[in-house]
């Protein structure tokens, strides 16, 4: 099985918002070097992060529908039924969602043919409506009319360091995603950057594969140029500003075993301004961007 061995991961990530709440899950299993499936279900919400094995013989999936059981729980393209009982969390209750909003091709590009790439992202809808609600320890959560994101990962690990931005709740019809990693590759490394912004109808993209400059990368601020086009992202002094924000621990894949904390931000506070030379395209501001920084 080469260097490896059986070392793999795949999860996928559904996430869910109101006005003050957000609750994703990420289904999926990793694969250790010795070809042991573990199946595991992690959960984040305002609350606290929690992360619930499962049995092997518990867990299915069909990759084409992209439909994932483990257990009682499925989750699919079409909404998630949900019903946990456990020492530290209790969820029971279904979401139904509305006509996904897919992006005009991957968002890999020409990287999505290159064998031995640490990690291959994809991004299944950038936004959908939301219809029914769950109850977490108790609390019922309404999301009828709300707005849900999903995509998924697969490969050995998470980059070593990254950043991941997604938000698409704003004043107008507007869904941004941006990713920017240290990729590893046949024996060097580069940063790479995917970036998908929807508008008013209009997909724009930044990519290493268009040629995308990345300006500035921090914590605090995102700045993107390609062509003629500027991106700006500025995060206003984090949850000191917004109190509602908060950060849980989640794992990650590091040669197949979910063994990696990281931090993942929700309800964040940050500032989008996009360009095309000197013309300002948008300027748009959120409180609800989920955010991770993850440095070496």
């Amino acid at each position: 099985m080469g260097k490896f061995g059986n070392a793999f991961f795949e999860g996928w990530y559904f996430k869910h918002q109101n006005a003050d709440t957000v609750l994703a899950f990420i289904p999926g299993h990793s694969v250790d070097e010795k070809g042991v499936k573990h199946p595991f279900l992690q959960i984040i919400w305002n609350e606290n992060s929690y992360s619930l094995d499962f049995e092997e013989e518990d867990y299915l999936v069909d990759r084409k529908r992209k439909r994932i059981v483990l257990g009682s729980n499925i989750f699919s393209l079409t909404g998630i039924m949900v019903d946990i009982q456990s020492e530290d969390i209790t969820i029971q209750g279904m979401i139904r969602y509305g006509s996904l909003n897919p992006i005009k091709y991957t968002i890999m590009g020409p990287f999505q043919w290159v064998p031995f790439m640490e990690c291959r992202h994809e991004i299944i809808s950038m936004s959908h409506a939301l219809r029914g609600s769950l109850t977490v320890n108790g609390k019922v959560l309404d999301f009828q009319g709300e707005k849900g994101y999903i995509e998924g990962d697969r490969g050995r690990s998470f980059p070593r360091d990254y950043l991941w931005l997604q938000c698409n709740r704003f004043p107008q019809e507007a869904t941004v995603m941006v990713s920017i990693a240290h990729i590893p590759f046949i024996g060097h490394s580069f940063q790479g950057c995917i970036c998908v912004i929807q508008y008013k109808g209009r997909e724009y993209r930044f990519a290493t594969y268009l040629g995308v400059k990345v300006v500035c990368k921090r914590e605090t601020a995102v700045i993107l140029k390609q062509g003629n086009y500027t991106f700006k992202i500025f995060l206003t002094n984090r949850n000191r500003i917004k109190k509602t924000g908060f950060s849980h621990s989640l794992l990650a894949p590091d040669l197949g075993r979910m063994v990696r904390s990281i931090k993942e931000e929700h309800l964040l506070l940050a500032r989008f301004l996009l360009y095309k030379e000197e013309e300002l395209i948008f300027d748009l501001t959120s409180d609800h961007v989920s955010f991770e920084y993850v440095d070496r």
